[in-house]
């Protein structure tokens, strides 16, 4: 008994879906001054497996004592920096979140 393989076949190979291009995004958030905040923030990105390429907290010692966080990180579709974006204005002392793409 023998098997033939048409050596000719009319279906091309699946070519997976195109992925969306990842980019550089800044993160500007503001929190109360609580010590925790900052952890809280970062451990977003860590279970994620995601390391910023820098971090910048300033405690603003004038008015209301707020924390500002500035987060830059490459790699990141936009999809998933959108997602990381909704999850941190979830956070109790996270009191605004600024998402931006970087300037090409």
């Amino acid at each position: 008994m023998s098997t033939q393989f048409d050596e000719k076949s009319d279906e091309q190979p699946s070519t997976p879906a195109p992925r969306a291009a990842a980019e550089t995004h800044y993160f500007q958030i503001q929190s109360e001054a609580e010590a925790s905040a900052l952890s809280r923030v970062l451990e977003l990105f860590a279970l994620r497996d995601l390391i910023p390429n820098e971090v910048i907290c300033k405690r603003i010692p004038d008015g209301d004592g707020s924390l500002h966080i500035h987060i830059a990180i490459d790699g990141m579709p936009p999809h998933q920096a959108a997602n990381v974006a909704a999850r941190l204005r979830n956070i109790i002392p996270i009191t605004r979140v600024v998402l931006e793409p970087a300037e090409v």
